[in-house]
């Protein structure tokens, strides 16, 4: 792939920023003390003085407003273990000009991994071949890694120490590359051609997360070859669309971030209408008090209410039993191999105060796995339920739960089967995800740019358009079932059947 420089922004835009904020503020009556920088620079960027300019630009509009100095948290884990180094230089800096109210996450992350030697290489003038060696090494040293260690913060380096963009999500990397079929050492490439198309940079806190989707989505796009900045401006100045959600298009459009808006950001807003028409009335949608459960509890309505859509998502995980976050108190058992707990381990499980106050901890002592009584085998194997023996305050108690290796055993040869290659009248999916709606029906004609199918990929809609080539075809079958209030949709993988056509009638 080809990279230029990603895009930074100046001083003076934060400046603006800050400005901004304290006044929005000032409009509901409060008064702003607090400014959170997130991720302000990893790997080149992360150095005390870089940092300390952008504390010191923040506290002056502060000063300048005739407010008290700004509280500032910064939040940024680095990839070479120079954090908590640098930080302590930083406080330093800060206490000689007497700034005590600065607050710094600098904790050490991934270092003693392979992205050291990205750290030692980083010196050294390395040609294509070189790097795509040391590329390969690392990979195949993850690998290692990942049958060694189980835990997510030593198994999910994709980000180079000295990369610039935000960082942030690059634990999920790995294994949203895998659903897509993509070659996982291209990923980071991939996000740096977006920011430089797209420079959505590092001022809002999702927009890390829309590099990686537009990445995926370079990636994915056959009529752009090469990976490169210049093709994907081409593409998308001769009309091309890319597959992204809408919550993607709505971040375009609005553009709340510090570097000026590319014209290629307007041209594929103006290439994807019906998209970004869908995702913006899709926002204006608030979760309000009718939309809750009624056994929700206060604190889960809460929660709902004051996060929306996440919020309503946590909250109804806690309910069904799914939230995994009473586990974090226990590693070893949430990071564990399934179905190897050993018997007579014992672990903390967090549990909720009955007077809302702070979460107690519950010690659990694990005593073994058995079968539900009249188990299935066989053809109805997936049927099979698993008894988990738990015993707290010397009381057994048994949770009961579907066995997940019969589930996979007897669904292997089930659910949406592969659309034939080359077959043009079996359109496959390119984007994994759940199928949430389609928006044509049995004996519709079809027309490019018109919308095909709703899916939800890496946690947005995405809306799946009519192909140029499959233009004047005829629906034939609709192979996949859509979500329900009742029932999940289909779960599609790259390649699975997504619509059955036909030649029109002649």
């Amino acid at each position: 792939m080809s990279l230029k420089k990603s895009a930074k922004f100046p001083l003076e835009a934060l400046k603006g920023w800050t400005g901004r904020q304290i006044d929005v503020f000032a409009k509901r009556g409060v008064q702003l003390h607090q400014i959170r920088i997130k991720n302000p620079g990893q790997g080149n960027d992360w150095t005390s003085e870089a940092i300390w300019s952008h504390v010191q630009t923040i506290a002056a509009v502060f000063k300048e407003k005739g407010l008290l100095p700004p509280i500032v948290y910064i939040h940024n884990h680095d990839f070479n273990g120079q954090g908590g180094h640098i930080a302590a230089e930083l406080l330093r800096t800060a206490q000689k000009a007497n700034f005590n109210t600065l607050v710094i996450d600098a904790g050490y992350r991934k270092n003693g991994t392979h992205n050291d030697n990205t750290v030692l290489t980083s010196s050294l003038n390395l040609g294509p071949e070189q790097l795509d060696a040391l590329s390969e090494y690392n990979h195949n040293q993850q690998m290692i890694e990942n049958i060694l260690c189980r835990f997510d913060s030593r198994t999910s380096q994709m980000t180079p120490w000295n990369s610039d963009w935000a960082g942030g999500t690059e634990g999920s990397d790995i294994r949203i590359a895998k659903e897509y079929g993509l070659d996982v050492r291209k990923i980071n490439d991939a996000k740096e051609i977006a920011n430089e198309v797209f420079p959505l940079e590092r001022a809002v806190t999702p927009f890390s997360e829309y590099k990686l989707r537009l990445g995926i989505a370079i990636m994915i796009e056959p009529g752009i070859e090469p990976k490169s900045v210049d093709a994907v401006r081409k593409w998308v100045n001769s009309g091309g669309k890319l597959k992204v959600g809408g919550d993607v298009l709505v971040g375009l459009k609005r553009w709340e971030t510090l570097v000026s808006k590319t014209a290629e950001t307007d041209k594929l807003l103006a290439n994807m209408p019906d998209e970004l028409a869908a995702a913006m009335a899709q926002q204006s949608k608030l979760i309000g008090p009718a939309d809750l459960p009624s056994h929700f509890s206060a604190s889960q309505r809460h929660t709902a209410l004051g996060y929306q859509q996440k919020g309503l998502d946590f909250a109804t995980a806690q309910r069904k039993g799914t939230d995994l976050s009473p586990l974090l108190a226990a590693p070893h058992v949430l990071h564990g191999a399934p179905k190897k707990l050993p018997v007579g381990t014992k672990f903390d499980l967090l549990v909720d105060a009955l007077d809302g106050s702070i979460p107690k901890k519950a010690e659990i002592e694990f005593l073994g796995f058995g079968l539900a009584p009249g188990a299935a085998s066989g053809p109805d194997a997936a049927a099979r339920e698993l008894v988990l023996n738990y015993l707290h305050e010397g009381q057994v108690a048994q949770v009961q739960m579907p066995d997940p290796d019969a589930a996979v055993a007897a669904t292997s040869n089930s659910g949406p089967r592969k659309a034939t290659p080359g077959n043009k009248l079996e359109v496959p999916t390119v984007v994994p995800g759940e199928v949430l709606s389609y928006a044509v029906k049995v004996g519709d004609v079809l027309k490019k740019g018109a919308p095909l199918v709703v899916l939800e990929s890496m946690k947005m809609e995405m809306k799946i358009s009519v192909p140029d080539e499959l233009d004047g075809l005829v629906v034939k079958d609709l192979p996949c079932k859509g979500r329900t209030k009742e029932l999940q949709g289909d779960i599609l993988a790259p390649g699975d059947l997504m619509l059955e056509l036909q030649e029109p009638s002649k």
